[in-house]
């Protein structure tokens, strides 16, 4: 684990003081639940609905973002991408895991636009240029958090603007590459 005492904001919350070991462990597990999750929310039945859902039927990648309060200096990622079959359908393709980002220490603090929560979600959507569709990319608030929209939250309009100051390609790309990486490479079209 990182030192703590570089630029990073202050780990928070009843995990904050837990050791490196036991930081690990959540991490490792918040990982094992959300690939779960979402394994079982793609399943080929629902894959349309999912896919659209996800924002991937306009975009190549939807990288998920998590950063947990109580260890500032990581990240959790969930890239999901479709794999087009010789058959004509799509299987989905989805990659989790966890990291320590130094690019985290530069970034504004989430914690200051939302307090009391604790873990913070986004989540970039895009479509590399390098592919040939054109380079394009968004950010959005994943759908789970839209029910729990809180008043003490941004507005819409605070919301751009905070997120706007982020460089949340900087922080997804590298997931991706991870990814790509790991696969063989005729898995991704």
């Amino acid at each position: 684990m990182p030192n703590h005492s570089t630029d990073y904001p202050a780990n928070t919350g009843d995990l904050a003081h837990a050791s490196d070991e036991d930081k690990k462990k959540r991490l490792d597990a918040m990982v094992r639940i959300w690939q779960a999750d979402i394994e079982k929310r793609c399943q080929p039945a629902q894959l349309a609905i999912f896919s659209a859902a996800n924002g991937l039927d306009a975009y190549r990648y939807v990288v998920a973002l998590r950063f947990p309060e109580w260890e500032r200096s990581a990240v959790v990622g969930q890239v999901i991408t479709l794999q087009h079959q010789a058959n004509g359908q799509d299987i989905p393709i989805l990659f989790s895991q966890w990291r320590h980002e130094p690019l985290l220490c530069k970034l504004p603090d989430w914690k200051q636009q939302l307090p009391d929560e604790n873990v913070f979600n986004i989540a970039v959507r895009l479509t590399p240029g390098g592919l040939g569709e054109g380079s394009k990319w968004a950010i959005a608030m994943p759908k789970e958090l839209i029910p729990r929209y809180r008043p003490g939250w941004p507005t819409q309009a605070q919301w751009v603007a905070w997120t706007n100051s982020f460089d949340w390609l900087a922080v997804a790309t590298p997931f991706i590459h991870t990814m790509l990486d790991t696969l063989p490479s005729t898995q991704i079209h």
